[in-house]
């Protein structure tokens, strides 16, 4: 009997081998049991009919006896055949047919087993064989498929070190640990390392530490923010480095690699490692170094001389020898030389930091994301709190130089002062934007503000300096009192320091994006009881707010629309705390109509996997908790949240100041009362408008402003402000009524 053939894997029969007939397969074992039970009846009775015969009285035990034996014989006979017909056979058959599973098969077929030594099994070593040629063929392709792979993969390797290994730059690739995983010649040929860096080991060992983690730091919170989707460097960012025994500078470029999430999660993308590329900017640098210098020298070389022309001119004043011609002539010579080496000073002064901030590698930044920096650059284990404070702006320069410098600026003041607590704020200014560290308590002398200037910063590259740090941002800085936003008896002090403005802020002004959204009266939203209690008359420079928009699918709640966004601020003691803010997209189980995208610029495929509001309302009650809220044309936003109140199973009753009847309020009925309209007059400068949280900034900074202005007309209480406000939204509905 012969095994029938398979099919390789080029699709061509591969034939079986013929192994000899088996003796009476299948004939043996089934004979013998039908041997037994004709056999053993016939007997039985044959020797009944014999034992009858003999008249012998004992015949029935002697019959029983040997039919016993009879039986027993057989028994143990068919059980004999049995064991070794069937039992050992399968026994050997299983240890066969184990060997063929661990075997290899380099041939057309795979192991055999002869069939002929099984007998009665035949059948099932037919079996094997034809699964052991099925096994073959399996690992055939398995193999070729590997080997086509591997050929694939050496090829794409092939080609990837042929990249690498042209590139002038050098290229890196390590995991979060800061392990290298990947990198070409060239990394070693910058690093000046001979031999190998050594798959495994630490970027760290070569390269200094902190311009690579802080780069990290950056992008870790760009993607955790969801900033990278639009951001106009994505997921790099450039830093400049050096090696750890200082000899070369770097400039490098850090490229984030992300791993999506789980299909259906709101978290962000995880970052699981970066691509490095490296370039050698010692020369560059060094050179820019060298620069400095000697442009510094020759800047303040300038001092003396010039000092020394006003002493002589100084001396010829008390000089009253000379004649007054000779005088005359001489003093007009010296003076025409003092004026001289005063305007090339500045000239050279101009030019010099021109080239300084020009050739050190600057990018426009978020002034938040700056902040943020320092405040994790301070740590919680610092004996000193920093509070991140007021609008946010753009400004343009080097975020890990600036982060390095404020830092150390913050600890020094704490030296001096003994305060533990400091908010970093930023404020628009003509030209510059003026990052600004407040405490309470007295300023910091000019004298030791001056002497900081020569002052090394650790950490920084280069061995720069604090001077030299603001001198590549063609900055300053000064130390001075100011008046407190709560009292104005209260001792603030400050330490300013200038930046340049951002060169192309990404979302600067972006009101262009939309129109203002349309006055909304719900007038038995809009008249609110009176407090009526110890909140209702606390003052409001003193009370806790939270300030709130949102952003929705259209204008009419009632017929469908739905929130999209919801962002909220808080403000505490005339302070915009940036750093604790909520804001979170929304699903509204509904498609964003195209006509309202260009206002909010939130479109559907940003909003598909976010939670939706009846998840969202209840974290949003926690975080308003025993707060005043704040929000502009509030009727708008309030009508939204009273809608899914029942839905989210909480309660929105604390009470509610509209910035848009304030704005009625102080200006009367004439007049722009829209959000951009009111910051323009009040000369706040709007950044990230037509946000949920940057108009829930701006709508602080606006509140903030008119709290003053409320003072003026003695509206100093919450209460005072909520019965203007009734008395504002009465008019209003008289309005409407005729």
């Amino acid at each position: 009997m012969s095994a029938p053939a398979t099919t390789g894997s080029a699709g061509t029969a591969a034939p079986a081998t013929t192994p000899a007939t088996p003796a009476e397969p299948r004939r043996i074992i089934p004979q013998a049991f039908r041997a037994a039970g004709v056999g053993l009846p016939l007997l039985s009775a044959g020797a009944a009919v014999g034992f009858s015969a003999n008249n012998d009285p004992n015949a029935f035990v002697t019959y029983a006896v040997a039919m016993t034996a009879v039986v027993t014989a057989a028994v143990w006979g068919l059980w004999g055949l049995v064991d070794r017909r069937l039992l050992r056979a399968s026994e050997t058959l299983s240890r066969e047919a184990g060997l063929i599973a661990h075997g290899t098969a380099d041939g057309k077929t795979g192991a055999r087993i002869p069939l002929a030594r099984y007998g009665d099994l035949a059948p099932v070593a037919k079996a094997v064989n034809e699964l052991s040629d099925k096994l073959a063929a399996a690992r055939r392709d398995t193999a070729r498929t590997v080997a086509e792979s591997t050929a694939k993969a050496e090829e794409q390797k092939t080609r990837l070190a042929a990249v690498l290994r042209d590139l002038h730059e050098g290229v890196l690739v390590c995991n979060l640990k800061h392990q290298i995983l990947l990198y070409n010649q060239t990394a070693l040929d910058i690093l000046h390392l001979a031999g190998d860096l050594g798959l495994g080991r630490s970027l760290l060992h070569f390269v200094v530490a902190e311009p690579v983690i802080h780069t990290l730091e950056r992008l870790t919170l760009r993607v955790r923010e969801g900033r990278h989707v639009n951001h106009e460097h994505g997921t790099t960012a450039q830093f400049v480095g050096a090696t750890t025994d200082g000899h070369i500078l770097l400039a490098g470029r850090m490229s984030a690699i992300l791993q999506d999430p789980p299909e259906g999660s709101d978290e962000p993308p995880t970052i699981t490692g970066y691509v490095i590329t490296l370039s050698d900017a010692t020369s560059e640098l060094a050179a820019l170094g060298q620069r400095d210098a000697l442009l510094r020298e020759a800047t303040e070389g300038f001092c003396a001389p010039i000092a020394n022309l006003r002493a002589v001119l100084e001396t010829l004043d008390d000089t009253p020898e000379l004649g007054p011609e000779e005088r005359a002539a001489f003093q007009a010579a010296l003076m025409e030389s003092s004026n001289t080496l005063s305007e090339r000073l500045a000239r050279v002064t101009n030019a010099y930091r021109s080239v300084v901030t020009g050739s050190w590698p600057m990018s426009d930044i978020h002034s938040t994301n700056l902040i943020n920096l320092i405040r994790h650059r301070v740590g919680p284990e610092a004996q000193y709190g920093v509070t991140l404070t007021g609008l946010p702006q753009w400004v343009h320069g080097d975020s890990y130089s600036l982060v390095i410098l404020f830092g150390y600026l913050i600890e020094y003041v704490y030296a001096l002062t003994g305060v533990p607590d400091y908010d970093l704020s930023v404020e628009p200014g003509d030209s510059w934007v003026y990052l600004d560290i407040t405490w309470r308590g007295p300023s910091v002398p000019s004298g030791i503000v001056d002497s900081w200037l020569d002052h090394p910063l650790p950490d920084a590259l280069g061995g720069l300096t604090v001077g030299d740090v603001l001198q590549h941002h063609k900055s300053t800085m000064w130390s001075e009192p100011v008046t407190g936003p709560g009292s104005e008896s209260e001792l603030l002090s400050r330490l300013r320091v200038p930046l340049p403005p951002a060169l192309k802020p990404p979302s600067a002004h972006t009101a262009a994006r939309g129109g203002a959204r349309p006055e909304f009266f719900d007038f038995n939203l809009l008249h609110q009881p009176l407090a009526t209690s110890e909140l209702g008359r606390t003052p409001l420079d003193q009370l806790h707010y939270v300030v709130f928009d949102t952003e929705t699918t259209g204008l009419s709640p009632s017929t469908g629309d739905e929130i999209i966004q919801i962002a909220a601020v808080r403000v505490v003691g005339g302070r915009i705390l940036t750093g604790e803010t909520f804001n979170t997209l929304v699903n509204p189980k509904r498609s964003i109509p195209a006509e309202s995208i260009p206002f909010h610029g939130i479109t559907d495929a940003m909003v598909a996997d976010k939670p939706t509001i009846d998840k969202v309302l209840p974290q949003f009650r926690g975080f308003v908790s025993g707060a005043v809220l704040i929000a502009h044309n509030a009727a708008f936003d309030l009508k939204f949240l009273k809608m899914k109140e029942r839905a989210s199973g909480v309660r929105f009753d604390s009470p509610v100041l509209d910035t848009m009847l304030l704005s009625r309020m102080l200006l009367g009925e004439g007049g722009d009362h829209t959000l951009d309209g009111i910051a323009e007059r009040l000369g706040i400068e709007v950044v990230d408008r037509h946000t949920a949280l940057g108009d829930s900034l701006v709508t602080a900074a606006v509140f903030l402003r008119m709290v003053e202005m409320l003072k003026e007309r003695d509206v100093r209480t919450l209460d005072d402000a909520i019965r203007g406000a009734n008395i504002i939204v009465e008019l209003a509905a008289r309005e409407r009524a005729f």
